[in-house]
């Protein structure tokens, strides 16, 4: 039974009533996912600890040559800052797609990550920027890259009930450089991807140097085309390429046949076009630049 809802202002009192509750208590931010649960009376906690008056975490800033971007910030935010927008475009893009209004203005990245579901789109993207996390407990403080934070659908490795997530940090955007995000769904809003996929490109010389593609939900965990990424290691920046790479992710992929999204086939066969469609996306934002 849910008997108090507390608003800690710092970090260390947050954790205070973290520790002071033993595991009966929980996090919560924006709330978007986890209120559904408590209506569904689908938990085992007594106590919320709110971290939305935590200042920290709605922060976002550079930071040592990187971008750092508080737990707290809300889609709504992410979607319209200009540091975002100029050094993490598919994040910016990610987030213009997440659910409603209502939602984006509420729900966060934070609790995007730590609800650890495949086809987050917020996560996805930050899968694509390979970011690292910084996480707080009782035991002081971790860093971790984003996909160490995943175990299973709906597992993280970080534990709201012990410990917080601080914020996430991205290499600031460098010439050679550009993202995109793809998003299919049945309708634009409040809808589930049929397939959703992240996309950073590296090049020099119209030769690639890395790619780092995301794709959900085609596993438990949000789904990095490691063969794709590793064809593209040294090709030019061609349309012959990009399809060559989105026929490589169709096969590489392995969703499962879903009532709400389609069927194994079908998605395997869009595999192939978001891929190929976020790097034309992510090479027209390089040449941009230009």
């Amino acid at each position: 039974m849910l008997r108090d809802h507390l608003f800690p202002k710092t970090i260390d009192e947050a954790l205070a009533l973290l520790k002071e509750y033993k595991g009966k208590a929980r996090l919560i931010a924006g709330g978007t996912d986890l209120i559904v649960d408590i209506r569904k009376k689908e938990f085992d906690f007594e106590v919320l600890v709110d971290i939305e008056k935590i200042k920290k975490l709605r922060l976002i800033r550079e930071e040592g040559g990187k971008i750092f971007i508080g737990s707290g910030v809300t889609f709504a935010e992410l979607e319209e800052n200009e540091l975002v927008k100029a050094n993490a475009l598919a994040l910016s893009e990610a987030a213009s797609l997440m659910g409603s209004p209502q939602v984006r203005n509420r729900g966060t990245i934070g609790g995007n990550i730590v609800s650890a579901q495949p086809a987050a789109d917020g996560a996805l993207a930050l899968f694509a920027f390979d970011a690292t996390l910084e996480i707080v407990g009782v035991k002081g403080i971790r860093e971790i890259p984003i996909n160490k934070a995943y175990l299973d659908v709906g597992k993280s490795t970080i534990n709201p009930s012990r410990e917080i997530l601080v914020g996430i940090r991205l290499e600031k955007r460098k010439k050679g450089e550009g993202s995109n995000y793809q998003r299919i769904a049945f309708r634009r809003a409040m809808a589930l991807p049929i397939l959703a996929c992240g996309v950073f490109v590296k090049s020099m010389d119209r030769s690639i140097q890395f790619a780092r593609i995301a794709i959900g939900p085609v596993s438990n965990t949000p789904f990095r085309a490691r063969e794709t990424e590793d064809f593209l290691k040294g090709k030019p920046l061609t349309a012959e390429v990009f399809q060559m790479a989105g026929e490589i992710a169709s096969e590489e992929v392995n969703p499962r046949d879903s009532r709400l999204r389609g069927s194994r086939i079908y998605r395997k066969g869009l595999a192939a076009i978001i891929v190929k469609r976020g790097l034309e996306k992510a090479a027209a934002e390089m040449r941009m630049e230009l």
